[in-house]
Formats: C-alpha cells, sequence, structure tokens
C-alpha cells in the first residue's frame, strides 16, 4: 500500500498540497527511498578489455600509475587514462570538476570496458553533484574501488540501478586471494559464489582480525555498503545510503575506537540501518585503539548491534586490508552470522 507521500509523489501533487512530514522519515536522504531503480548488469571484463584509471579522491604519483598500469597488464588487461590521472589540486588528484569530467569521459568512451579507481583518499563525495548519472544509466560497465570510492560505488548504484563493485584499487596488493575473488565476481562468474574468509598472516595477536557472531542467524538482501566514515559522511544528503531489507556490509581503518562507536550510533539513529536485513563487518584494521578507561571494538560494536536482533557477523575478508573480495553493490546475498558465511545468489554481470 502507498503511504500518503507515495501518493501524493506519483499523483504529481507532492507540492500542491501542503501537509505535516511524516513520522519515521529522519534526513533529507529519507525521500528517494521509496523509488528502486531497476538494476543493470555490466558487461563482464575479460582478458585483453581496456580498463580506464581514475581518481576521484585523492592524488597519486607517478610510480603509484606506473605499478597500477604493470599489475592490470601482467593480469591480461590493457590500460588507458588521462592526463588528469596525475593532476594534483591540494589534497585532491585535481579540482573537483575535473575529477568529475574524467570519471564521466570514462563511462562514455566507448574505447573502455571497465573503470578502476587508482586510490582513494578523500574527495570522491565532492563530485557527487557534478556527475550527469543519466549518461552513467546508459554507459554501464564495471567500476571498482574501495574506501573513499565508497561514495561513488553506493551513489552510482542508488541513483542508476547500475552494479557496482567494492573491490581493489589500482595501489592495492594483488595477491592471489584478491585477484581469485575478483575474477570470480567480475570475470568469470557462477550462480552460487561462496566467499572465502582468510585471516591474514601474523596477526594471531590481533583481535580486529578474529572472525566471530554478534547475532546468529540468517539473511537475504541485496548488499550495500562500504567504508563506515564515508558512508557516515553522506547521512542527511540526497546520496545517503538505503539500507532497508538490505544485507550491509561496513568496513573501517585507523579510526579509534569511541569514533567508530560514534559513527555506528549516527547510522543508527539517523539512517533506517535498524531495518536491515543483516550486517556484515570486515576487517576494521586499526580501530582497535582506546584510550583509558578501556572499551574493546568487539564490546563497542556488539553493544551498539546485539540489541538490534538481526544477524551481524564481523571479520569477512575485505576492507582495508591485504586480502579483499570483491563484493557487488545491488547483488542478492545471503549470510548465515552463526557460521560467518556470505554468499552471492546471482551473477553480478553478464
Amino acid at each position: 500500500m502507498l503511504n500518503r507521500r507515495q501518493f501524493l509523489r506519483n499523483t504529481g501533487a507532492l507540492t500542491a498540497i501542503p501537509f505535516a512530514p511524516l513520522s519515521g522519515i529522519t534526513s533529507r536522504g529519507e525521500e528517494q527511498k521509496s523509488v528502486q531503480k531497476p538494476r543493470i548488469f555490466p558487461e563482464r571484463l575479460k582478458k585483453g578489455d581496456s580498463i580506464g584509471l581514475i581518481t576521484p579522491g585523492g592524488p597519486i604519483v607517478k610510480n603509484q600509475l606506473e605499478e597500477t598500469i604493470e599489475k592490470l597488464e601482467n593480469a591480461g588487461f590493457k590500460t588507458y587514462h588521462t592526463n588528469s590521472a596525475l593532476s594534483q589540486y591540494g589534497y585532491f588528484a585535481g579540482s573537483d570538476q575535473e575529477r568529475a569530467d574524467d570519471l564521466m569521459h570514462m563511462f562514455t568512451n566507448k574505447e573502455v570496458d571497465g573503470i578502476l579507481c587508482v586510490r582513494g583518499g578523500y574527495g570522491s563525495i565532492r563530485i557527487l553533484d557534478l556527475l550527469d548519472f543519466e549518461q552513467i544509466e546508459q554507459n554501464p560497465k564495471v567500476f571498482i574501488g574501495y574506501s573513499d570510492i565508497t561514495a561513488l560505488i553506493t551513489s552510482i548504484y542508488e541513483q542508476t540501478g547500475l552494479i557496482t563493485f567494492h573491490g581493489p584499487l589500482g595501489i592495492s596488493l594483488f595477491n592471489e586471494f584478491t585477484l581469485k575473488s575478483f575474477t570470480k565476481v567480475v570475470m568469470d562468474p557462477v550462480n552460487h559464489y561462496k566467499y572465502r574468509y582468510k585471516r591474514e598472516d601474523n596477526t594471531g595477536g590481533n583481535p580486529e582480525f578474529d572472525i566471530y557472531t554478534i547475532n546468529g542467524g540468517k539473511a537475504e538482501g541485496e548488499l550495500i555498503g562500504g567504508n563506515l566514515s564515508v558512508l557516515d559522511s553522506m547521512i542527511g544528503s540526497r546520496f545517503e545510503a538505503n539500507y532497508e531489507n538490505k544485507v550491509v556490509y561496513l568496513e573501517e581503518t585507523e579510526e579509534k575506537t569511541y569514533r567508530v562507536d560514534k559513527m555506528l550510533v549516527h547510522h543508527l539513529q539517523a539512517t533506517n540501518l535498524k531495518k536491515a536485513a543483516g550486517i556484515v563487518m570486515g576487517v576494521f584494521s586499526k580501530c582497535n585503539i582506546n584510550d583509558e578507561p578501556r572499551l574493546t571494538l568487539r564490546e563497542a560494536i556488539t553493544d551498539l548491534f546485539k540489541p538490534l536482533g538481526i544477524p551481524v557477523s564481523y571479520g569477512l575478508s575485505f576492507g582495508h586490508i591485504d586480502t579483499k573480495v570483491t563484493i557487488p553493490t545491488g547483488i542478492h546475498a545471503r549470510m548465515n552470522a552463526d557460521k560467518n558465511t556470505l554468499r552471492l545468489l546471482e551473477k553480478a554481470v553478464i
């Protein structure tokens, strides 16, 4: 059944009839959440395809670009970049308009088969209002990155319906584990793909790499998520993520425990995260950092998520770590928090 706001929007009368705000709308970002764009599946990547390299956030230096090119060529791809890849404006890889133009160029360029972000940093959120989402929707292709790129991964999916990918950056370590997941998700997909959990070597004494259940149970839904602080910075905007009935994946790095706590509380109070089907947490690297008196990372997130009563698990292999899986935003998945498993229920590419 349509609620009053949905009915008025559909009949074109929203601005003509004044009424009090509906209870339960907690932010400006809530207004767009009733409309779900039809999903668009990008074409799978193949060896020999051309990968466009962009830097929508922080700047890179020449050797980082060269190393990225070498990695991709060793994996069987061709690469393409514009002069903007090495631009710099303060702590950004060029001006906002320059970075937005470069991203749009990669989507509209018919010679580019997929797009990989070379690094994160900060800056993707600043170009969201400069993007032509209709053009992106008309030119779908694989788009990959993580960390700061969360702003683009989430917004492109929600504004266009295009499946996007939380996966390695150009500066990431392209080890066997990372490449295997990348291949199984964007190159050689299967209908049901179960992610491997792999604890990194030499982390036995580090609780940030532990794998554990906060709330047991199973959940199914579309995947959405990424870096916690980036998602937090989008709350209240038209790009705020919609978590309702979704399997939400979250990661973070180099934030003290109290700051992780603060961002999770903000999410629980200001978004519909409480209505998620389930939550899969990656590795929150360098986040179990406390001043006295102490509250560990595990204690803090358990305090916040235990009362939700939805499945929540911690420790999947993604985030600011060397061994990371590639997660497609918008794809149906099933999680089992008791067994700490996550499985894709459909292919992410065609």
